[in-house]
């Protein structure tokens, strides 16, 4: 029972993990897909949002959860006895266990497998890998994900803390290659994995501008929490307990929460020349001018600031996180009702929110550079 116990905290450890870990990798993938297809959404953008999500996951669920440190934890441990070089030793803890598929030697290999299964469908249906690419892509990730728990995440732990196994690269190759080949079967009744590219010139859709404002929401989280987490490791690291007391102290975490956002809503857009925040960066948006359709003027962005970010940032920081949302939702549903579909806020800023591949074109020609331009494009549903 207690091994039981052991075992869900672990799994809770490496779900939490997991969840912060994913908006990390996201949010810049995200940008990635709209730069390069200039769409994202139906089959192409759930096939693409599988394999950043394996990404994450395969990482989460080899590295973690991170053992905490104590002063007796290397105690006993040296790196010779977390590397284990004889090929197909795993079949003789098999063999001790009476060749029974519910045991966790046998468990173990076939987990191995099925883990890096995933890895060589996404090789052969999205990326069209052949065989052999995808063969050596999956012995190069595996041999990354052992070389990196054998030398104890290269050296940040003081001792290791999962055995490198030769035998885990074979089995996590396999499993790559078992995956290609499922591709090869099952991928020609698929529809294609990969969108044409089009011009991303529409205006985007309100669903596309409220991720964009949760992404700046989470991106601001991320960076207050990494920024505690980071003064945490130098002081423990150094022995400067000073640190450590400023990272969970209230008045710096006061600092951190106006700090963060002013830089984030003001300071970047400013020095942009979208005027976009990192949530609309990471989903190509940009603020325009509504009269002329070029950059949006230094004192719009300020406006913005006061008029939306402010109240939402005294809202967040009071705990009424739901009035935020509500008052979002509330806004997204006005713009909804205008055929042009701009926010309250922009109309009070005289701004507009865009793409940035038409921003781009409106500077590079300005004849694009008139009020009757948006007008002509449907935005997106």
């Amino acid at each position: 029972m207690a091994a039981v116990s052991v075992r869900l905290s672990e799994s809770i450890i490496t779900l939490v993990l997991f969840a912060l870990l994913v908006p990390v990798a996201v949010l810049p993938w995200v940008h990635w897909q709209y730069r390069r297809h200039g769409r994202l959404r139906g089959w192409t953008a759930v096939v693409a949002a599988a394999g950043a999500l394996y990404g994450c996951g395969l990482l989460a669920f080899t590295l973690f959860p991170l053992p905490d440190v104590t002063s007796g934890f290397c105690t006993g441990r040296t790196a010779r006895d977390y590397w284990q070089p004889r090929p197909f030793a795993s079949l003789d803890d098999i063999a001790a266990a009476g060749f029974s598929p519910t045991s966790p030697a046998f468990l173990q290999v076939a987990l191995n497998v099925v883990l890096f299964v995933p890895l060589g469908f996404l090789l052969c249906y999205r990326l069209r890998r052949g065989v052999v690419a995808a063969t050596a892509i999956g012995l190069l990730v595996s041999l990354a994900v052992e070389t990196t728990q054998g030398t104890a995440v290269f050296g940040l732990y003081p001792c290791p803390y999962r055995i490198a196994d030769v035998d885990d690269l074979m089995t996590n190759t396999a499993g790559t290659v078992v995956g290609w080949l499922l591709a090869r079967w099952v991928g020609r009744w698929l529809p294609a994995a990969v969108p044409e590219p089009v011009a991303d010139t529409g205006p985007p859709g309100l669903v596309r501008r409220g991720l964009a404002f949760a992404g700046d929401l989470l991106t601001m989280a991320l960076v207050q929490v990494a920024c505690r987490v980071v003064l945490v490791l130098v002081g423990e690291g150094t022995g400067t307990r000073r640190l450590t007391d400023l990272a969970v102290s209230d008045w710096f975490g006061a600092v951190l929460g106006v700090l963060v956002p002013v830089v984030a809503t003001v300071v970047v857009p400013l020095l942009r020349a979208d005027r976009a925040t990192p949530g609309q960066v990471a989903f190509n948006l940009a603020l325009t001018e509504a009269r002329t359709g070029g950059t949006a003027p230094a004192r719009a962005v300020v406006l913005r600031f006061v008029v939306w970010w402010l109240p939402v940032l005294l809202l967040i920081s009071t705990g009424h996180g739901g009035v935020v949302l509500f008052a979002a939702v509330v806004v997204g549903l006005a713009a909804r009702s205008r055929t042009d579909r701009r926010s309250l806020l922009g109309l009070i800023a005289a701004t507009d929110t865009t793409t940035a591949r038409v921003l781009r074109s409106a500077r590079e020609s300005p004849t694009l550079r008139n009020p009757e331009f948006n007008a002509r494009h449907k935005p997106e549903p």
